[in-house]
């Protein structure tokens, strides 16, 4: 007991300033994306474009935001990507998520600093973000593509908004709800060994011998 008390006193750093700022960027971008893009593409959410600034500023000022969003996700690549690649482990650790779902992560492969989810997440969100950058550059500028490329980018644009929107909604849950505790790491940048040894054993090791 004493031993367990220590552990969640003894705070190791998970992620540095730059990630944690780019995290940021991308998740507030993201948000208001998400938001203005109902107002824009359903009269059942136009309320909230009342909020945002009105219709005109809300189409004027989202591709301005989408293009930021897509600056933090690019940085995003080019800090986890290669963090972000799966391994064995990871293939039967979602065979068999049910364990992390019902919080029995000790049956499945013990975790590295990322797991296999959140891999998944960070490829929907590069994907994504590359698709939202291509598709909403032809609905920015459509009358300079042939209009069967722009139906396309609508389509695609919608695609990937369901998904990632999606995806999006299930990182929340699980970095507040589903794993107490996340949330601090990408605030303070620092979580607990004892968070770190239960959810991420093989990343906290490693971390216990630098």
């Amino acid at each position: 007991m004493e031993e367990t008390r220590h552990m969640e006193d003894v705070q190791i750093e998970r992620f540095s300033r730059f990630d944690r700022v780019v995290h940021w960027l991308v998740a507030i971008t993201f948000l208001y994306l998400f938001f203005s893009g109902l107002g824009i593409y359903s009269p059942k959410f136009s309320w909230l474009l009342t909020v945002l600034g009105g219709l005109e500023f809300t189409r004027w000022l989202h591709p301005w935001a989408g293009l930021l969003f897509s600056v933090g996700v690019l940085l995003m690549f080019l800090r986890w990507a290669k963090d972000f690649f799966l391994t064995s482990d990871d293939m039967v650790w979602l065979k068999n998520v049910k364990y992390y779902i019902k919080s029995e992560e000790e049956k499945l492969p013990e975790v590295g600093k990322y797991n296999a989810g959140q891999k998944l997440f960070g490829w929907l969100v590069f994907v994504g973000g590359l698709v939202f950058l291509i598709s909403g550059i032809l609905m920015w500028f459509p009358e300079s593509f042939p209009i069967s490329l722009v139906r396309l980018s609508i389509f695609l644009h919608d695609l990937a908004f369901i998904l990632v929107g999606a995806g999006f909604i299930v990182h929340v849950y699980m970095g507040t709800i589903g794993v107490p505790g996340s949330l601090s790491g990408m605030i303070t940048g620092k979580v607990s060994a004892l968070w770190a040894m239960r959810h991420h054993p093989k990343w906290f090791r490693e971390v216990m011998r630098r």
